[in-house]
């Protein structure tokens, strides 16, 4: 379980990149590219944000411009501009066009999310979740669960679906039992989020496993195929809790008859 929420919150990180504009021909890339430069060599913030976005859409045509705009997207960033820091701190959560550091996108990160931006509210939180899942010492994994609820408490309070999936499959990780955790996961599951569907149905497997209730098993497995429908490959679970089941009533059979 833990290598699964670990992968689970990762890839529940953004990449942080505006839809910036692109061009077709070489010039017109180059005369857009100095264009911005020579605003963000003045100071214009925007610019120094924007740049970054124009030469990282206009590959390869700007991939000698790269490492530059990186420097002028840094600037806005120290500046204390919000989606700049946003973008840098996902690029280093995610491996996205830098080296992964989860300490570095943390620190850019909390910057925008201090700031109010939702979606860098989510990364921090998703940052602080895998430090309490690779946690060995119970007190620093329970410093990083508090601080993971605090920021999903944040990113939700914009009623992100992505934000909201990611604060229940968190909860369902520390209690499978956790009815906060289904509520959110309903209230993304309501807005036909597959992902939801499916951590729903885990969720139900899980206590279906524990209770050997016929009402958890049904919502297992009908969640599980809500997902599926939704596109979520979801048919290998299906199969394993069938498999279980017929496991489980296989041995209560044999005990039965032992017992006569």
């Amino acid at each position: 379980m833990k290598i699964f929420i670990y992968l689970f919150i990762s890839i529940l990180s953004l990449t942080g990149v505006a839809n910036a504009e692109t061009s077709k021909s070489q010039d017109d890339v180059l005369l857009r590219y100095e264009k911005l430069k020579v605003l963000a060599v003045k100071g214009d913030l925007d610019s120094q944000y924007e740049i970054w976005n124009f030469a990282k859409n206009n590959r390869p045509k700007l991939d000698n411009h790269l490492r530059e705009a990186f420097s002028f997207i840094t600037k806005a960033g120290q500046a204390g501009h919000v989606e700049a820091q946003f973008t840098i701190g996902s690029m280093y959560q995610t491996g996205t066009m830098r080296e992964k550091n989860s300490d570095v996108a943390l620190s850019w990160l909390l910057g925008a999310a201090n700031n109010g931006h939702k979606n860098a509210q989510l990364l921090t939180a998703n940052n602080y979740a895998n430090r309490a899942v690779d946690a060995d010492n119970d007190e620093i994994k329970n410093k990083n669960e508090k601080l993971a609820v605090y920021w999903y408490e944040q990113s939700i309070k914009g009623n992100n679906v992505l934000a909201i999936k990611a604060y229940g499959v968190f909860l369902f990780v520390l209690d499978h039992f956790s009815e906060k955790a289904k509520t959110l996961l309903e209230q993304a599951a309501g807005s036909n989020d597959s992902g939801a569907m499916h951590m729903l149905g885990r969720m139900y497997s899980h206590r279906w496993s524990d209770n050997r209730g016929d009402t958890e098993f049904e919502l297992a497995h009908s969640w599980f195929e809500k997902a599926k429908q939704n596109g979520y490959k979801s048919q290998s679970f299906i199969d394993e809790l069938y498999e279980k089941k017929k496991n489980y009533l296989e041995r209560i059979t044999k005990e039965n008859k032992e017992e006569k």
